[in-house]
Formats: structure tokens, sequence, C-alpha cells
């Protein structure tokens, strides 16, 4: 029987955040009905709000530490902000999930946050110390909409056993799965994925405000582009000028979606693998020194990473 069938497993799940909350949801709807889960959320609204409107798919309870969710479950999943609350999450030694006496069954923990690699090695030893069960590193792409949706893509760094028994449960928060090799190599290629995101997004303000300035239908422009070899991902599913891409964040002024805070998280990482493995990056500080102004401009603060459109639209870049 797949684990993803089996209506025994218990499921944990911590951080039902902007991304945690559509993959925890797709996860109570596709595990067996029978199947128990229970979430620990800091915020006491959205925590109730979700097993609210979750309870139809199956049960959903509460715990209030991470210690209470090893204690009730099978699998542990994380999705978390930073490195430091995944440290906490795990290793504090009264609440976190590692303080969880010793028992027969592993637990078979699942970390979605992107953090530094070096963190999340440094806790998958610290599971193994523990003697508690096992941990992959399972950053994901693809953003609210693709949580919601259940189409993220999901990099796995872990031993070929461990990303064996998790491709099953990954399946039913994710569409596209890739065991990227050992502990903290799903986190490096999230990293260096997102860094060329950033490029690209930085890429397609810059020709599109070329073209908006020229005097082209922003549509037709991105429409040529979209069919061309300067497609990607940001040109097309989130392009920046307002009334290309339905859904986009531009439709939404830039609220929601994938902060510029997080964005810069993302890159600092990036930049700090490129330098720990000694690959040298030309465009970085240029990209670096965007989000740095994106951060403190209140155009930008708080809002989606494709938001820096408005520093090019504006004849505000640098």
């Amino acid at each position: 029987m797949s684990t993803a069938t089996d209506p025994n497993i218990r499921y944990g799940f911590i951080g039902v955040g902007q991304m945690g909350w559509g993959m925890a949801m797709n996860l109570r709807q596709k595990a067996p009905k029978e199947a128990k889960m229970v979430i620990c959320e800091i915020s006491e609204s959205r925590r109730n709000q979700f097993v609210e409107e979750a309870q139809s798919k199956g049960t959903v309870t509460v715990a209030n530490t991470p210690k209470e969710i090893a204690e009730q479950s099978d699998v542990v999943i994380t999705m978390l902000p930073k490195g430091p609350h995944v440290l906490e999450v795990f290793t504090n030694e009264e609440t976190g999930l590692l303080s969880a006496a010793p028992r027969e069954t592993p637990i078979h923990f699942i970390d979605c946050s992107t953090i530094e690699t070096a963190t999340s090695v440094e806790v998958g030893k610290q599971v193994a110390q523990s003697q508690l069960g096992t941990f992959i590193d399972a950053p994901v792409s693809g953003g609210p909409n693709g949580a919601n949706s259940g189409t993220l893509a999901i990099m796995v760094g872990g031993s070929e056993e461990d990303w064996e028994r998790a491709e099953p449960i990954l399946r039913m928060m994710g569409k596209s799965i890739f065991h990227c090799g050992p502990p903290g190599a799903g986190l490096a290629t999230k990293q260096i994925n997102n860094y060329l995101s950033s490029v690209c997004t930085v890429g397609v303000c810059e020709a599109m405000n070329m073209g908006v300035k020229y005097g082209l239908d922003p549509k037709k422009l991105a429409d040529v582009i979209n069919v061309s070899s300067g497609r990607c991902y940001n040109s097309l599913d989130q392009n920046p000028v307002k009334g290309v891409t339905p859904g986009a964040a531009s439709e939404r002024d830039f609220v929601g979606g994938f902060s510029v805070e997080l964005c810069k998280g993302v890159l600092d990482m990036a930049v700090a693998l490129g330098d720990q493995v000694g690959a040298r990056l030309v465009l970085s500080d240029r990209i670096l020194a965007l989000y740095d102004k994106a951060l403190k401009d209140e155009r930008t603060a708080g809002r989606d990473s494709r938001s820096i459109y408005r520093f090019f639209a504006d004849d505000d870049v640098l």
C-alpha cells in the first residue's frame, strides 16, 4: 500500500501561511478521509479558519506546540519563513519536534521551507542524532497559486530511500517532484532557480518598460515575447504590466504573492551559495541593489516581487 493511500498514516503540518495553507489543504483533501491530520500555526485566527474550511475533507485537530505534533504524527511537514524558525521548531528543548519522547515507529520529517542549506543540513543531523526518524529538505516553487492548485514543483534533498518514501506524499501537494541529490540539494536547486527567476524578472521589467515607452501595446508585445525566445515565467504567468496577464500579481496592484522581502531573502541565500562554491555571479550586485531599494520603498515594500516594475515605469531604478 502506498503511503499516500494508507488511512492509518497520521499527518502533522506546521505553518499554514501563504504557501502552507494550500499545501496542507491539498494534503487533507487527497489523503484518505480516515487519515488523521493535526496542524500547528502561530496565528490563532488563521489556524481556526483552516480547521473550519478543511473539516469537510477530513478530520483536522490542533496542536499547541511542535512537540505535540511529533507525538501525534507519523509524517510531519514544516513550511516556515526562515532558518531560525525551522531551528526553533525542531530543536527547542521544551517545545520542539525533537523534544518528543523516543518511540518504536519513526517520524518522517519533510521540511518545505526555503532556508540556508547549512541550516537544513544541521537540522537533518540533529534529527539523525535524536533517532526519532528521517529528514529531507523539500522546498517548493510555484507560489500561492501553485500551492492552492496542487501544482507545485518540489525539489528534494535526501537519501534515495527517504525520497522514495516521501514522493507519494509530496505528489498530494505538487505536480513536478524531483530528487535533486543528497541532503541540502533540494534547497541549492531552489535557490539557483530563484536567482534565475529574479534575473528574468528584471529583464522582463526592462523589456516591457521599453515597449510601453516606445508606444507599443503591452499585451501585443507580451504575446510576441511569449511565443518567441524571450518567453519566461515572468513574461507569461506574472507579467508586471497590469492588464497583460489575468491572475498576475500586477492585476492586484502587487498585493500578496511572493513578496520582495521573501525574494530578497532567497537571493541572499543564492548569492551566498555562489560565493561558497566559487561560482561568479556578474548580475548579482545590481539585482541585490534593486531589491534592497524595494525593501525600503513604499511603492514596493510588502508587495509582490514583480512590483519592482514600478521603478522602471517611474524612471527611478537606481
